[in-house]
């Protein structure tokens, strides 16, 4: 089957033809396709590059073997649970779930700024649901996790727009007083700690540690706690558009990648490469310490508007190993364990960061208070106690092997 698809972006208060998507869908399931940028889009100043890697601005056709799609615009879409509401809201059959049918079920309402519509139809505006029913959001995706198919809520979650990433139940949602649009973040009936609480105090950590973070609220609706994460695609201007660093880096099914990697995207692509490589440097400590194994690639984004070019985006999903799995997705050099304090300020002196031993300093005396700011968000004790290697982590004499480096791999790209 053949999809054709216009790509669309949202700025100020209009969307914009950005340019034409074709995929063939096999039926082996197996894709192929092509994009191109539309004329107009070309002639405008202010125009960016979709993919300042894939997708360099320029006349002429881009072509992409299986899946189909190029990675940013499949970024646009949830992974789990989103995509198990779409395929419910738009009752989208087995064999037409695949990643163009999708594309043009999300429509307008993914994160970041693109839409995707079929040719010939007009654009569509984006749908959230009003923080004032949040409590019915909780019940209704508690009921969709069930399996529930007779619950009336559940029509009001499959219109709160499709979640992005993840496989948590989550919901876009908008405060009319404030005028701030949120993700919200409910608690799941397959959780074995109160995730939702512990994220929220992680989050606050992370501020405290001089992380760039969004602004978050813990709410409480019944006797169900709800993090809102005040998202940072929605700009006065319109939106930012967002790029994984798994598309960036063309990550695909298993991959084995290292912090190192992260930064020399930055450095290459990045408006402020200094900025932003301090910045990821100060994540990737705070991730150590705090033991967030959940590092993966399209956990770091990369957001861009014409005004404030390619910039690495605020830090989101931290939360410390609640899966107890030990080891990180992402590799200090050739080794997913904890370092070790002394080994991480010496990967900053590699890195090239200024300070780095200053910003380390910065993130442990933070993170010393782990316990008190769990417990200021209401976590129960016996949680806190599942992540006691914090403990350790912070500890000035716990012993640690010497830092494995790759003796063969690039040095990181200056900053100029």
């Amino acid at each position: 089957m053949i999809y054709r698809i216009e790509v669309w972006i949202a700025l100020a208060a209009k969307q914009v033809l950005v340019g034409d998507m074709v995929c063939e869908i096999g039926t082996d399931g197996r894709g192929r396709g092509a994009f191109r940028y539309a004329p107009d889009y070309l002639n405008r100043k202010w125009a960016f590059a979709l993919d300042p890697i894939s997708l360099p601005l320029r006349e002429g056709e881009f072509n992409v073997e299986h899946p189909g799609i190029f990675g940013v615009f499949e970024d646009g879409l949830p992974d789990d649970w989103g995509r198990r509401l779409l395929v419910r809201k738009h009752r989208i059959p087995l064999h037409q779930q695949n990643l163009p049918n999708l594309l043009l079920a999300i429509g307008a309402n993914g994160l970041g700024a693109l839409s995707f519509i079929e040719t010939g139809v007009p654009p569509q505006t984006s749908e959230e649901a009003s923080v004032i029913v949040l409590d019915r959001l909780v019940e209704a995706a508690e009921a969709f996790e069930r399996g529930d198919k007779s619950d009336a809520d559940i029509n009001l979650l499959l219109g709160a727009g499709s979640s992005p990433g993840g496989a948590r139940p989550k919901a876009l949602v908008y405060d009319e007083r404030a005028d701030v649009h949120y993700l919200a973040k409910f608690p799941s009936i397959k959780d074995p700690v109160d995730v939702v609480s512990i994220e929220a105090a992680t989050m606050n950590l992370a501020e405290t540690a001089g992380l760039e973070v969004p602004g978050t609220k813990l709410v409480e609706c019944g006797n169900r706690s709800v993090l809102l994460v005040k998202r940072f695609d929605i700009v006065p201007q319109g939106r930012r558009h967002m790029i994984s660093m798994q598309t960036l880096l063309k990550a695909t099914g298993y991959y084995q990648a290292r912090y190192v990697d992260i930064l020399n995207v930055v450095r290459k692509v990045s408006a402020d490469p200094k900025g932003d490589s301090e910045r990821l440097f100060r994540h990737m400590v705070f991730n150590a310490v705090i033991h967030n194994t959940d590092d993966h690639l399209k956990n770091f984004w990369m957001t861009c508007t014409s005004a404030e070019g390619w910039r690495l985006s605020p830090s989101f999903d931290l939360i410390p190993d609640i899966g107890q799995r030990g080891e990180h997705v992402l590799f200090f050099d050739l080794d997913p364990t904890y370092p070790g304090r002394p080994n991480l300020e010496r990967l900053g002196r590699t890195w090239g960061i200024s300070g780095a031993e200053e910003i380390v300093g910065q993130v442990f005396t933070a993170v010393s208070g782990w316990r008190n700011a769990y417990q200021a968000c209401g976590v129960p004790q016996r949680d806190i106690e599942r992540f006691s290697e914090i403990d350790d982590y912070l500890n000035p004499n716990e012993l640690v092997g010497e830092l494995e480096v790759d003796l063969n791999a690039p040095l990181p790209e200056d900053d100029e």
